[in-house]
């Protein structure tokens, strides 16, 4: 058994952690068993550092098995370190990752350059904790210390609650995780979607409901002011840039100068949107449209954001355009997405920037919905990031009569398939339900 801490506290953290896991994931002789909660925890600094290194960490542990020996190992993390553009020239100074060799079994090693366990493990909330969320019955192994013999469950037990910020450093759980799809909220300003129709017409609400994503474990917040739903009415662009220009200037008030915060995603089919919006910094373009508008196409070349690209036959849905019965849903689907994604890539738009929807409940009955669903992991034939939009729509009938905006138990339970399929994103209105299941899911699923 053998574990590793991650830290980060430069840039975009959480995406940080989520590249050196996936470079640790290539290392052929070894594999990931568990990857820990997310911690948040300020930063260790020596008396005088300066001010621009007091920059929050986020941390994890991940528990591997491999036939490496340590020196051999660290020489791999020390070289990922590295191709990240970490700089080792200052101690202590803002790391873009930091990996450390936390615990090898029960061996210890006191080299020059290897102490293992780590020297002040028992004295980090932040490294601790995540290892004890891995493997709570390892013992401390450091010869001539008090704490030799107790497993980490005891020796966590003076820092208290894992998620009150009351232990060393500020050290607190937090809701994201990296070893997940990542999490993207729904924030609707329109008075007419489907489930939570002018829930945020109110600027003040709307804004607070970004923060409620956020801390429930959101990494995107997509923000919508059209209705998609069918029999929806038309929104001219000028009455739909009014309802997200004032959003928008708040966000940047709110959120700029954060060390941590959502990426912003707007969910527009409307090429004079995207236009009025390349000189915000936005994350994410969401067109439900499926970049089929060749006007649409010519300004998000404009763009450096990345572009999320749906399946539809139509905006609004109508019952009378659906895939053919007698076809292959995913098939019809997946080949819709092959030639898109070719049309897109020839006009000059970076196939790295593209993100596949394969729109759920757009031009399909329940029945082919939940087909594509269930054969999701087909489309990582496509070779770009695949998205998925479940939450609370109408195929979710087949499985209850509640109201569309009482669906969120069905919404997190396919979530907790769909996360088994290695899809990349998803996109709900309650993240905090979601992420609660993806959180337990992740502890039950890890190999041991």
């Amino acid at each position: 058994m053998i574990i590793l801490g991650l830290g980060c506290n430069i840039g975009d953290r959480l995406s940080n952690l989520r590249d050196a896991l996936a470079r640790i994931h290539l290392i052929s002789e070894l594999k990931v068993n568990q990857v820990s909660p997310v911690y948040e925890s300020d930063a260790l600094l020596p008396e005088n550092a300066p001010e621009s290194w007091n920059q929050p960490y986020l941390n994890i542990a991940l528990s591997l098995s491999t036939k490496l020996k340590p020196e051999q190992l660290l020489t791999k993390i020390k070289t990922i370190e590295e191709e990240m553009g970490r700089v080792t020239s200052l101690r202590w100074a803002p790391r873009i990752m930091d990996i450390d060799i936390l615990a090898w079994g029960d061996e210890h090693c006191h080299a020059d350059k290897l102490k293992i366990p780590h020297l002040s493990l028992t004295e980090r909330p932040f490294a601790l904790w995540p290892l004890a969320d891995l493997v709570p019955t390892w013992k401390y192994c450091a010869p001539n210390k008090a704490e030799t013999g107790k497993t980490a469950k005891e020796l966590i037990k003076k820092f208290g609650s894992r998620f009150d910020g009351k232990a060393l450093f500020h050290t607190r759980q937090i809701a994201h995780r990296v070893d997940t799809p990542i999490m993207m909220g729904i924030l609707n300003l329109t008075p007419d979607s489907f489930s939570d129709g002018g829930q945020f017409n109110n600027f003040a609400e709307a804004i607070k409901q970004t923060e409620v994503l956020f801390d429930a474990g959101a990494d995107i917040i997509d923000i919508g002011a059209e209705s998609t739903r069918p029999t929806s009415k038309y929104v001219t662009p000028d009455e739909e840039w009014s309802r997200l220009r004032s959003i928008l200037e708040t966000w940047l008030l709110l959120w700029n100068g954060r060390s941590s915060k959502p990426k912003l995603s707007v969910d527009t089919r409307k090429p004079e949107i995207v236009e009025k919006l390349l000189s915000y910094p936005i994350d994410f373009f969401n067109d439900v449209g499926g970049l089929t508008d060749p006007k649409m196409q010519d300004v998000i070349k404009d763009s450096k954001a990345k572009v999320i690209f749906m399946h539809s036959l139509g905006i609004p849905p109508s019952a009378d355009r659906v895939l053919a019965y007698d076809v292959d849903a995913v098939s019809q689907v997946y080949q819709w997405g092959e030639r898109q994604l070719e049309n897109l890539t020839k006009i000059g738009i970076n196939k790295e920037r593209l993100i596949f929807d394969v729109g759920i409940g757009f031009g399909k009955v329940a029945e082919q919905s939940l087909e594509i669903i269930k054969r999701i992991s087909q489309f990582r034939g496509l070779g770009v990031p695949i998205s998925v939009g479940h939450s609370r729509k109408s195929f979710l009938s087949q499985f209850t009569s509640k109201n569309f905006a009482q669906r969120d138990l069905e919404t997190a339970a396919i979530s907790g398939f769909l996360a088994t399929q290695q899809v990349d994103y998803l996109r709900v209105h309650n993240v905090d339900q979601n992420m609660r299941l993806l959180k337990v899911n992740a502890a039950l699923c890890n190999s041991n």
